[in-house]
């Protein structure tokens, strides 16, 4: 029998071994199973928050009181860098610049400009960002990072 041959009843032993003996007794029970919640069930889950459209017209209605909702997403990727508070880490402290100054440095990054010896790590962060969003992360670190 070929080396070939030895793999294949090797594995076709492994396979039944792992079919009759370990999958039957095999359990996950880290999480409750997944069911289906209707009739009732949906009814009290109606009551208790709401349809799906009013649970979403209450997300946008909160949304729309935050004026740097659109960039809370953008901000937990430059607080890796930059800190939660701006306070610095393997990124430069931001806490304490102006608006101006964040939106003059991201535009420069964004066009590719060389600001410090860190600048090529902005470059891909500062080009996914629109005016707007660079605009609203300026006034976000001016205002002390608001939660």
């Amino acid at each position: 029998m070929g080396e070939l041959g030895k793999a294949l009843l090797a594995t076709a032993v492994i396979a039944l071994f792992f079919g009759f003996t370990i999958y039957p007794d095999l359990e996950y029970t880290g999480v409750s199973r997944v069911q289906a919640c209707t009739d009732e069930c949906y009814e009290e889950y109606v009551a208790v928050n709401g349809t799906p459209a009013e649970i979403e017209q209450r997300k946008q209605a909160l949304a729309a009181t935050d004026a740097f909702s659109g960039i809370r997403s953008l901000w937990a990727g430059c607080a890796a860098c930059h800190g939660a508070d701006g306070g610095g880490g393997v990124g430069p402290m931001l806490a304490g610049q102006s608006s101006d100054d964040i939106i003059n440095k991201l535009t420069i990054y964004k066009n590719r400009g060389q600001i410090g010896s860190q600048s090529a790590l902005m470059w891909s962060q500062a080009a996914m960002l629109s005016d707007e969003q660079i605009e609203t992360i300026g006034k976000f670190v001016q205002e002390g990072f608001p939660k």
